[in-house]
């Protein structure tokens, strides 16, 4: 088997989001400074409820006052030193001071609380600190982002509003297709220089494989990015209102989304907010000419290695300074055109840590007040504490936590039996952490990493493995295309070359009994509420043979989740009562689980 790395999520994209200088570095500059970390309760305020803000002040700040200065009708809120220039002004009190053995010293606390407002306001806030006797000492809170930069001061934003999750959103079961690489494209593996070309899937293959992916059973697509681009992938926009030529016309969108409804399925476009392609049209006019109102659109410098800031290090990709207005007004109309007029149901949101809060909370109204049904959900490549901080912002983000926890239980290398007690506790302490309709699609691999199958060295038992544990304990899931025929990849990625995006198998080059393994896992998980949001019961749980039973049960759904993580074959103690397997089979009071295996179980009624 190729050994999963350690740290687990090393070949991702971002890098390994637990990796543990990372963790560390990240753990101590959190108390430096003035760090607000969007932290707010309630994380989604309603109308008429006040919002407590909650600021630590780190052992490099002298501050004896705190304030906020806040804005309720979209401007830009600004103060000094406690007297607001434009909004009204929210004192902080100290609350607490704690220790912090990560940078052995204390950390103040202080706590602020701005009035409820009405509904439809978009709050917006700035947080100072200064000192009452020395008017030279003052301090801007700030937040840094994953690719090193900081926002000083950095601008915090809210909507009050009822905006919810949709309810269908909760029972999706999600097929995600990487547009160039699906249909109709020759099947076979390309050779690495070939990875960063157009092969041709376009939406009149999609079209044409509708049938496909409904009798898979799945209720919802995620597109790769489909609009103007200069890339196969087409992360780097050139015209958000235009389909790329590789990829079809317009029309083709149309098309697409009427069919796929008429099947029950929805569709969900993959949106670059963050950044444009270098050739975007505002971009290369705030580049040649520097009195251009697109200027402010970008962030101009010579701290920045291209003299303009970017996605990361990409010359290709200019990164938008998404708090000017005429740039947020831009996206937020575009956003909100393919909604209207195409009839598209959400957007999966590439790259959601690089823009603002409070971009998000106006996007996310935004999107909103079009079509209230519409899902939005954000890739974040943080830990659960900042993934929670977008409630209210989003309707969730993409769980790659749950990612790294499949890959603990499910590539541990042979003769290694990892606890399944702590996938327990997790998968029980998360759902307490996160408010509860705060949607967390999960997923056995994505377009950014190697694929699961082939990090588990072709075996398909790990796969089913990881699988089922995905359709029994996560958020809704996301299936990679190919995944449900053995598609895997012929080298492990590398650096800028993406292996986990070869091009889809079709007809006899697909494994039909994996095909039909995925397709019951499907009918399941769409069958039982339960899978989709109940709550996780541990009725047995052994450590030393790998084994585990859960109840999940919602309203009057109820299932038993049997796992064998071992090696070796596992039996496992039924509750009293007649069940059936999800193979059919009856049961009662004792299963014997093959190795690697999970079974699901409905309980029999007379």
């Amino acid at each position: 088997m190729n050994q999963s790395p350690a740290p687990l999520m090393q070949d991702f994209v971002f890098g390994a989001l637990e990796a543990n200088e990372q963790t560390l570095e990240n753990e101590r500059l959190r108390w430096r400074g003035l760090r607000h970390l969007h932290r707010i309760s309630p994380l989604d305020p309603r109308p008429g409820e006040p919002v407590t803000l909650r600021v630590s002040v780190g052992r490099d700040v002298l501050v004896d006052r705190l304030s906020a200065y806040v804005t309720c009708d979209g401007s830009d809120p600004k103060g000094n030193r406690g007297v607001a220039v434009n909004g009204f002004h929210v004192p902080l009190e100290h609350v607490e001071t704690l220790w912090q053995p990560i940078c052995w010293d204390y950390v103040d606390i202080w706590q602020g609380v701005i009035p409820g407002q009405p509904e439809d306001t978009h709050v917006r806030y700035r947080i100072e600190g200064w000192h009452s006797r020395d008017r030279e000492i003052r301090h801007w809170s700030m937040e840094r982002h994953i690719d090193g930069t900081a926002d000083r001061p950095a601008l915090y934003g809210y909507s009050v509003d009822t905006f919810a999750p949709p309810e269908w959103a909760h029972e999706a079961v999600v097929y995600q297709i990487f547009v160039d690489r699906f249909a109709p494209v020759a099947e076979r593996w390309l050779e690495p220089e070939e990875l960063e070309q157009f092969h041709g899937g376009n939406l009149r293959g999609i079209i044409e494989r509708l049938d496909y992916l409904a009798d898979l059973g799945v209720t919802a697509l995620w597109l790769s990015p489909i609009f103007h681009t200069t890339s196969y992938h087409g992360y780097d926009t050139v015209d958000y209102y235009r389909v790329d030529p590789h990829f079809g016309t317009n029309e083709d969108l149309k098309e697409l989304v009427q069919a796929a409804h008429r099947r029950d399925l929805h569709v969900i476009l993959d949106f670059v907010a963050n950044h444009t392609s270098d050739r975007f049209a505002p971009f290369q006019e705030a580049l040649h000419d520097p009195t251009s109102p697109k200027r402010a659109w970008y962030s101009f410098g010579p701290e920045y290695v291209h003299g303009y800031r970017t996605f990361f290090t990409s010359k290709r990709m200019p990164q938008l300074d998404l708090d000017n207005p005429e740039a947020r007004r831009f996206i937020l109309d575009a956003a909100g055109y393919w909604l209207r007029e195409y009839g598209i149901d959400g957007y999966r949101l590439d790259y959601a840590a690089g823009p603002s809060h409070d971009f998000w909370s106006a996007f996310y109204a935004a999107c909103k007040r079009i079509r209230p049904d519409c899902w939005l959900f954000g890739e974040v490549t943080l830990g659960d504490e900042a993934l929670r901080t977008y409630s209210g912002r989003l309707d969730g983000c993409l769980d790659f936590g749950f990612t790294r926890q499949l890959r603990r239980l499910c590539l541990a290398p042979a003769g290694e039996l990892p606890a399944v007690s702590a996938f327990a506790a997790y998968l029980e302490r998360s759902r307490r952490y996160f408010p509860e309709d705060y949607t967390r699609p999960s997923f056995l691999d994505n377009h950014d990493m190697n694929r699961f199958l082939w990090m588990a060295g072709n075996d398909r038992q790990r796969l089913r493995l990881a699988a089922a544990l995905m359709f029994a304990f996560g958020g809704p899931p996301i299936l990679y295309y190919g995944t449900e025929v053995g598609l895997s990849q012929p080298r492990s990625k590398g650096y800028h070359r993406e292996e986990s995006r070869h091009p889809m198998l079709w007809g006899d080059r697909q494994d039909a009994d994996l095909l039909a393994w995925f397709r019951r896992w499907i009918a399941l998980r769409r069958q039982h509420p339960a899978l989709s949001r109940g709550d996780v019961e541990t009725l047995h749980c052994d450590d030393g043979a790998g084994l585990w039973l859960a109840r999940r049960r919602r309203h009057d759904d109820e299932v038993l989740i049997a796992v064998n993580l071992a090696d070796r074959e596992g039996r496992i103690s039924l509750p009293e009562g007649h069940y059936r397997m999800e193979t059919g089979t009856s049961a009662r009071g004792e299963i014997l689980l093959p190795a690697r295996s999970v079974c699901c179980l409905a309980q029999e009624h007379d």
